[in-house]
């Protein structure tokens, strides 16, 4: 059996997803394994019998799991005792934490707005892990995707068994107590009191990094760094891994040795130790795979069991990770640590016997690394770095030989010595302020990042099964002529992924759900055109400086961008701007910075706003022109002309009527695209255009009842509306005169507050409507 727990795995894993996604698929997926296994791999019938246990055993486990995550609270109730358990952050004005309620038991997360700046420095200094306090408030389910590929809250949290986000209005200070610790708990409190140390003695510059590496805590390392980072494909140095793991345990084993302790105790001190630290560092999955196989491998060697290798031991880890928590094969940490561990556990024999210096050998773990990670990488973050090889292939060994050590030693001597050591950390913190700089520097290399968008369940069949084989081709074949027509096949499915999305023959216009505020996309097919009209945005009010938040929501940075990577777009031909409102202007900077714009078109008017003047600040630093446009302007895009029907040049009007209005004819169907156009310039538009008729109409300003008149809905006689609109939003938007005049003239109703994301998706001048949700 040595070598076949990795055919366990993938039967798991099988089992797991035909109780959770499709449970019809799987099983033939199932019967297809069985198959290969007997014919290929020649099992014999008592392997094939465990294989079925295994399959039949983990499926009837996860239907029990799914069927057992349900909720003891009712929406109407309105007081809790809550247990603050982890992930207690205070930003701003805001206290979110992940809680028990000690009633029921059941976790729920809760969302307070403090009301004070005495009351924020009480929470900051007492609220700890292991507090309960009594909490009025009210119930709110968790908000679902409302756009295509987005990140779905409710679905995560309720795979963490979370169905509630309890949104606080006063929390009991005064009869907020200490519990009693549990073993979880308690390791929880020392790891919140070593970050705030760490804090509190480490530079500014350094104490982030140290943080991260020594608590699994990144969220004090800086929003550009980590962007950086990501950009490089090094993210994942920021995270505890079985790098972090293997090189602690390594340094206690040695400096054990080194001072006279036996090795037996070592080991013994090692197998009690590691389970401590994977819980001071926040029990991450890449933490419990890494610290799991080390106390496997450890035990095994102490006993002299050699029938298990390292395939084995990772395979083990898998299957008694996923039986006792199923749902744990949806986080995305979780398939990136076993993918790329499986992956380098496999390549080892080769690359160690193929690779005989340093450098190429570093090069080519770290391409294998990149291979195994790529299925993921584009599913959920729809990218690659083109220079991750070699930014890795930097970074590596500066942090396992230098970086890594340095901090674990420094904080120990720390613990132990005080600010008698501070003289030492100088060195270290100029060299992380130079490693960041250096990432920078990396990151702007042009074109670093390759825009593939999320692959269709076709396209991830295709790279599940072409990496595989380029592993099982390059075990059998030499030399490097061969290695690289192996890799052909993992590399000719990215091209037709990447092909596949520009050259598409179908087009898409789509309402993104930007809440309250204005954001289309159009894409012409076969890569003909690619626009965006607005940006959606959020208002920003001004508030005291205590009620700043660090991580505000950025619609653009938040929805907009993931939105057009998730499609594969990386380039906009054009970024229309209606007018300079902050809810269709407000996403305009991170479009900017994160996808190449070919120009910019605003309306001509008599003034610009603030946020107008940011924008074009922003174009002239990134040399992109931009073009001021009127009625009777137009372009062309492939076949389809964009006619620009107002503003009207010269003539002097409130910003919302002179926004930028489109009228185009796409996919069989004459469109009406008018930013926040009210009746004064929807009265000087139908004058100007007497004629124009259309089929479907973006009601103007998010469906206000100064817009979308009767005269105007009259003469231009849509077929459909959409109106793009927040939902709950305090304006009322759309204002039900509004919706009675689309209702009497029995004109289809769209809305994003209600949808979700509206698309029409076309081939030639045929298409139909969806919604995220119908």
């Amino acid at each position: 059996m040595k070598g076949s727990w990795i055919y366990f795995t993938a039967t798991a894993l099988a089992g797991i997803l035909a109780a959770f996604v499709h449970f019809v698929v799987f099983i033939m997926v199932f019967f297809f394994l069985l198959l290969f296994l007997c014919k290929i791999k020649g099992f014999s019938k008592k392997n094939l019998f465990i294989i079925s246990i295994i399959f039949f055993f983990f499926l009837i486990r996860s239907e029990l799991v799914e069927k057992a995550n349900n909720t003891e609270f009712a929406a109407n109730e309105t007081n809790f005792y809550i247990l603050f358990q982890k992930d207690i952050k205070v930003d701003g004005d805001r206290l979110s934490a992940v809680s028990k309620e000690l009633i029921r038991k059941e976790k729920i997360v809760i969302s307070y707005q403090i009301k004070s700046e005495k009351e924020k420095k009480w929470i900051v200094e007492n609220l700890k892990t292991g507090i309960a306090c009594k909490v009025t408030g009210t119930l709110s389910e968790p908000s679902t995707a409302t756009n295509v590929n987005a990140f779905n809250y409710k679905e995560y949290l309720r795979r963490n068994q979370i169905f509630w986000i309890l949104k606080a209005d006063q929390v009991n200070m005064s009869q907020c107590t200490s519990q009693k610790k549990t073993p979880f708990s308690f390791f929880q409190y020392v790891r919140e009191n070593g970050i705030q140390y760490v804090q509190d003695h480490f530079p500014s510059e350094s104490a982030p990094l140290a943080i991260a590496l020594l608590f699994g805590e990144r969220d004090y390392i800086d929003t550009n760094v980590l962007e950086t980072y990501e950009k490089l494909g090094i993210v994942h140095l920021l995270a505890i891994s079985g790098l972090h793991v293997g090189m602690l345990a390594g340094m206690i084993y040695y400096l054990g040795i080194r001072i006279g302790i036996t090795r037996e105790r070592m080991t013994i001190g090692l197998l009690l130790f590691l389970p401590c630290y994977a819980l001071l560092t926040g029990a991450a999955p890449s933490v419990i795979r890494a610290v799991s196989m080390m106390v496997l491998f450890l035990s095994l060697r102490k006993w002299s069991i050699h029938a298990i290798n390292t395939i084995d031991i990772i395979s083990i880890v898998f299957l008694v990770y996923t039986f006792l928590t199923p749902y744990v094969i949806y986080d995305v940490g979780f398939q990136l640590s076993f993918s790329v561990s499986f992956a380098l556990i496999l390549s080892a024999p080769i690359l160690l016997k193929r690779f005989h210096q340093a450098i190429p050998l570093l090069l080519a773990t770290s391409m294998i690394c990149q291979l195994a990670a790529v299925p993921i990488m584009l599913y959920y973050f729809y990218e690659v770095s083109l220079i991750s090889i070699v930014a890795n292939a930097i970074y590596i060994p500066l942090f396992s030989l230098i970086i890594l050590p340095a901090i674990f030693l420094l904080f120990l001597l720390h613990l132990l010595l005080g600010t008698t050591i501070g003289v030492l950390i100088q060195p270290l913190n100029l060299l992380i302020m130079g490693m960041n700089d250096l990432a920078r520097q990396l990151s702007l290399v042009p074109f670093a990042m390759l825009t593939f968008g999320r692959p269709s369940m076709f396209v991830m069949f295709l790279y599940l099964w072409s990496i595989p084989s380029f592993f099982s081709l390059w075990e059998r074949i030499k030399g490097a002529k061969r290695f690289v027509q192996a890799l052909l096949l993992p590399l000719s499915i990215m091209c037709i992924h990447l092909l596949g999305n520009a050259l598409s023959p179908y087009g898409e216009i789509t309402f993104i759900d930007v809440g309250q505020g204005d954001s289309i996309l159009i894409k012409l097919p076969f890569g003909r055109g690619t626009y965006l009209i607005d940006t959606g945005g959020t208002i920003q009010f001004n508030s005291e400086e205590w009620k700043i938040r660090k991580k505000e929501f950025e619609v653009g940075k938040e929805v907009v961008v993931p939105f057009l990577k998730s499609r594969g777009i990386a380039t906009i031909d054009k970024l229309i701007i209606t007018h300079g409102d902050a809810d269709h202007i407000g996403g305009a900077l991170s479009v900017l910075k994160e996808l190449h714009v070919k120009e910019i078109i605003l309306p001509k008017t008599q003034e610009q706003s603030e946020l107008e003047k940011e924008l074009l600040t922003m174009a002239k630093k990134l040399r992109i022109p931009w073009d001021f446009v009127s009625a009777g302007d137009s372009w062309k895009g492939g076949e389809t002309i964009f006619h620009v029907v107002s503003p009207q040049a010269g003539v002097e009007v409130e910003r919302n009527n002179g926004s930028t209005v489109l009228f185009v004819k796409i996919g069989g169907l004459r469109w009406l695209f008018t930013g926040d156009l009210e009746e004064e310039g929807e009265k000087q538009l139908i004058n100007d255009y007497d004629k124009l008729k259309i089929d479907v109409l973006k009601a103007g300003h998010h469906g206000s009842k100064s817009s979308t008149t009767e005269s105007f809905l009259d003469q231009l006689e849509p077929k459909i509306a959409i109106i793009s609109a927040g939902k709950n939003n305090r304006y009322g938007h759309p204002a039900e005169e509004v919706l009675t005049n689309l209702n009497e003239r029995k004109i289809i109703i769209l809305r994003t507050d209600q949808h979700g994301a509206i698309t029409y998706f076309f081939k030639g001048e045929t298409g139909t409507f969806s919604a995220v949700h119908p």
